[in-house]
């Protein structure tokens, strides 16, 4: 079984509330799709260090929007690039563990935490492929070959190309919130974003059974999606 997770964005009780109900076998693996950080949850560091110690079965883990600017941060030191992340919740919850966060400065967090960011491990990839699943943080290009996919929409895009689609996998992307796990089949993926960080729930989709499994967290809030719209 395959196991793919949505969007955290620092909600780290959540995300161990939700890995310690997944029925998880040895011979399984986990996707986590990225943005594990910022946006409003309150303990980035904790979801990052949850992914680094996972252990129970084979894991995967993409870069999603939010792991890009930050290594981009951490590489060139503009602060620019995390305008609009809502990056504060993650230097803060670096600070608290006694990492004060330079830019510029791979060295300011972490040793294996920069590993992360730089996809410096095995299980850290920018896309996973099997024979009936493409997992992408965000977009991914149908129609095109693998030497034509574009890194950037796949941390910040969308599906496309479904019309001349030169792949009969079916994608599991995150980056976009919804209210439900949501199969969209004339775009030939299954969206599992549904705002956790946001207001909204942190999801998981169970490959091929397609079970979901569903955690709220302490920022959950009604009706979400409405109050995002407007904000």
């Amino acid at each position: 079984m395959i196991y793919a997770i949505g969007d955290v964005h620092g909600e780290a009780d959540c995300l161990e509330s939700l890995l310690s109900k997944l029925p998880v076998q040895a011979t399984d693996v986990v996707v986590f799709l990225g943005d594990l950080i910022n946006r409003t949850g309150t303990d980035p560091f904790r979801c990052v260090d949850m992914v680094l110690q996972f252990d129970r079965c084979r894991k995967i883990c993409l870069h999603g929007n939010h792991e890009d600017t930050f290594r981009e941060y951490l590489e060139n030191g503009d602060a620019s690039v995390l305008s609009g992340m809502a990056a504060e919740t993650t230097l803060e919850s670096y600070e608290r563990r006694g990492y004060s966060v330079v830019g510029g400065d791979p060295a300011s967090i972490p040793m294996e935490h920069a590993r992360f960011y730089f996809s410096a491990e095995a299980w850290t990839l920018p896309f996973y492929i099997t024979d009936n699943y493409i997992f992408t943080h965000a977009g991914w290009c149908l129609d095109r070959p693998i030497d034509r996919q574009n890194l950037y929409q796949m941390h910040w895009g969308q599906v496309t190309g479904a019309e001349n689609a030169v792949w009969t996998q079916t994608v599991i992307r995150g980056h976009s919130p919804l209210s439900r796990v949501t199969t969209v089949q004339n775009k030939h993926y299954i969206g599992i974003d549904t705002g956790c960080g946001m207001g909204g729930a942190l999801s998981a989709i169970a490959l091929p059974s397609g079970q979901v499994f569903t955690e709220f967290p302490a920022s959950y809030r009604k009706r979400w999606r409405s109050r995002l719209a407007s904000a």
